[in-house]
């Protein structure tokens, strides 16, 4: 066996321990008396409507307009847009082409605790229409020149770190945005969500990269939910609120509290027999669980700019823990293969490098089906809804949140359970003290 250096093990399982404990934490410091979060953790995760309930929404078009069937479903796929942009994905949205109608259920956000419909139904039909206008107020491009947008802070060499939006133009927008900054160069270009201007910034030189920023003294959230709305984009009709009411949770906070601890329960019992049974391969697996848990958690808060934020729904905690159940099952395979070599006569180095080789393809085969599932779970019951018009679409969100946790547990399996507790293993038997076989699960010495 390839000897791994012995501060390999201490090193991966300090990082694993410091990373999970921000993940299950989060990172919270204070500006003056207001508390800001850096790192978001399990407390500040939107929960279903299942768990915490939700607001229930109709929408209609504002004043006489009679609405077409195509406006009404553009109008439904941007208030889609925005929910998915905002990390709701457990939500049930249908339109109603006779009434021109848009029916919506969403759960409350995260750190909601007024819990004031009108404010939330808001949220989503703004009609967030972006627009540039020159110095006579006239508009001169709109927000469909815009690929997308993302909150950005300002790290020019004269700045004061000041939050902003960044643009990402489209090829026809930057064109545009060129000749633009060309006519009206040392002139001012407002930029303007509806009739609220920005910013009004000086064009300094010709623009012609495709880029673009909209500054203003935001905040980070003002900036983020600036982005968010330019990137749902402009509904084609003003809406209005025909109805709304509150939703009552099926479970309920307490309920969720109650399977939190029994989670903390059941974990230290698996803790126990990992390491009572397997000794050391137990106790690096429960190491690796630890990491696998927080990495899942991670996908779910956005801990990583790669995932969007994520509504956890009781189907979702339920794929979190089958995952769980299979970073187990995983570790125990190979521990019960380092057993086996054991028993054959193989020396302490030999019987570890030839029980996680031979290992290695039953946990693949057994995870690789899983993911497949995953994933088709989530492309049929995802914003997709390929299948929607069979299963009905209150079980888009519901099903895909069991699919997407599911998925981000089994790759985080593969990391923490696989890749990382094997290099840990190899790492730790290099300790001299622990040179027996009995502690790695064999007879004698």
């Amino acid at each position: 066996m390839k000897r791994i250096p012995k501060a390999v093990f201490f090193i991966v399982a300090i990082l694993i321990l410091v990373f999970a404990a921000t993940a299950f934490f989060g990172v919270k410091y204070y500006d003056g008396d207001i508390q800001q979060t850096s790192i978001k953790g399990i407390s500040d995760i939107r929960w279903g409507i299942d768990i915490r309930g939700g607001v229930e929404a109709t929408f209609k078009p504002a004043g006489d307009v009679n609405a077409t069937d195509e406006q009404l479903e553009s109008a439904k796929s941007i208030i889609e847009t925005r929910m998915v942009s905002k990390g709701i994905t457990d939500y049930e949205l249908y339109a109603d082409y006779g009434s021109d109608r848009i029916i919506v259920r969403f759960p409350w956000k995260e750190d909601e605790t007024n819990f004031d419909p009108v404010e939330a139904v808001n949220e989503l039909a703004a009609t967030a229409h972006l627009s540039f206008r020159n110095p006579s107020g006239e508009e001169v491009m709109d927000g469909s020149s815009v690929a997308s947008a993302r909150a950005g802070v300002d790290t020019s060499q004269d700045s004061t770190g000041q939050y902003l939006v960044l643009l990402d133009l489209t090829d026809e927008g930057a064109q545009t945005f060129a000749a633009i900054t060309e006519e009206y160069l040392n002139q001012q270009i407002a930029i303007y969500m509806d009739e609220i201007m920005l910013s009004n910034p000086t064009v300094q030189s010709v623009i012609a990269d495709g880029s673009a920023q909209i500054t203003g003294n935001f905040t980070a959230e003002e900036a983020v939910e600036l982005a968010n709305q330019i990137n749902g984009g402009a509904l084609p009709f003003d809406l209005e609120t025909a109805s709304y009411s509150a939703i009552s949770p099926t479970l309920g906070q307490n309920s969720l509290t109650a399977m939190g601890y029994a989670a903390v329960i059941a974990i230290i019992i698996i803790a126990l027999f990992m390491i009572i049974r397997y000794r050391v391969p137990g106790f690096v697996a429960v190491i690796a669980l630890i990491g696998q848990m927080a990495l899942s958690v991670a996908a779910v808060t956005r801990y990583f700019n790669v995932f969007q934020s994520f509504t956890m729904t009781l189907p979702g905690i339920a794929g979190l823990i089958l995952s769980i159940g299979m970073g187990v099952d995983a570790n125990i395979i190979t521990a019960e293969r380092i057993k086996e070599e054991f028993r054959s006569g193989k020396t302490l180095d030999t019987a570890i490098e030839r029980g996680t080789k031979n290992s290695l393809t039953a946990i693949i085969d057994g995870n690789m089906t899983v993911v497949i599932v995953a994933i088709i779970l989530m492309l049929v019951f995802g914003p997709t809804n390929i299948l929607s018009g069979i299963f009905g679409q209150s079980t888009t969100g519901t099903i895909y949140a069991f699919g997407y946790t599911l998925l981000v547990g089994v790759i985080a399996n593969f990391i923490m359970g696989v890749w990382l507790s094997r290099l840990m293993l190899k790492s730790i038997a290099g300790l001299k003290f622990l040179r027996k076989k009995s502690f790695f699960g064999g007879a004698g010495k």
